[in-house]
């Protein structure tokens, strides 16, 4: 069960990472100026988001393939755009374009399922929304084998490109290597569908993915997936709360 706590609820309506904005008022696309606009936005009047859609439940199309976007993430940003006065505009990419975006100026901010990491901080601005970790998905039969992380060591995971839930299965490798056990076999995809796609097809035997979808996941493939393990549901939310990091991950463990 996903467990998050009420400071970390009342901050989702905060969740940005910008790059060189300060309050001051900025014209609207109706001409209308706001005291709560920040100056220095991409395009006067937008504020531009670059966002994967592709990660149900926080960003997907509604549809399920284009058109209007939907989720958690994007109510907040067109929430955080409605408070400044301005129209909200989506600049689609892909997961690993979100932060290239951000440093180019494609867009303002970034409202995705990121955990914040030393890396994307020294680079960008960022405010936590939520309390999320890592878990790991596979089918039911397999699910009671993996007990702590130790047990992929050997097996095959799938996970998402350029992802910190990849960067974690790199990195249990010296981890298995120092157990004297096998080095898990990590495939990256670009898509996470692809990567429940790898598990339901045999490809890989677990998934990794930010529990929060991989919730959805497996409630959306009730019966072919099931949550193995999951990260502490303690973990502070200046740790790890999305800004899909390498260095601030907390530890999977099964409840």
């Amino acid at each position: 069960m996903l467990k998050f706590t009420k400071p970390a609820l009342a901050a989702a309506a905060l969740a940005l990472l910008l790059s060189g904005c300060s309050a001051a008022a900025s014209p609207s696309s109706t001409g209308q100026a706001s005291a709560n606009a920040p100056k220095g936005l991409t395009t006067s009047g937008k504020l531009t988001l670059c966002i994967d859609p592709e990660y149900a439940p926080l960003e997907y199309y509604a549809n399920g393939s284009n058109g209007d976007i939907a989720g958690f993430d994007a109510d907040a940003a067109r929430a955080l755009a409605k408070h400044w006065g301005v129209d909200a505009k989506f600049d689609v990419t892909t997961f690993d374009g979100l932060m290239p975006g951000l440093q180019t100026r494609r867009c303002d901010a970034i409202f995705g399922g990121l955990y914040m990491s030393k890396a994307r901080l020294d680079v960008a601005d960022a405010s936590a929304v939520m309390n999320a970790g890592p878990a790991i998905l596979s089918a039911p039969a397999s699910a009671d084998k993996y007990k702590t992380a130790l047990d992929l060591c050997g097996h095959s995971v799938a996970a998402q490109s350029a992802s910190a839930n990849a960067a974690r299965i790199t990195a249990l490798k010296d981890e298995c290597k120092k157990a004297g056990k096998d080095e898990p076999k990590l495939t990256e995809y670009p898509k996470t569908a692809e990567t429940v796609l790898a598990v339901l097809n045999g490809k890989s035997e677990a998934l990794i993915e930010t529990n929060v979808a991989a919730a959805y996941m497996a409630s959306q493939n009730e019966g072919k997936l099931a949550i193995a393990l999951e990260s502490s549901p303690r973990t502070p939310p200046s740790a790890c709360s999305p800004v899909r990091a390498t260095s601030c991950l907390p530890p999977l463990r099964r409840d």
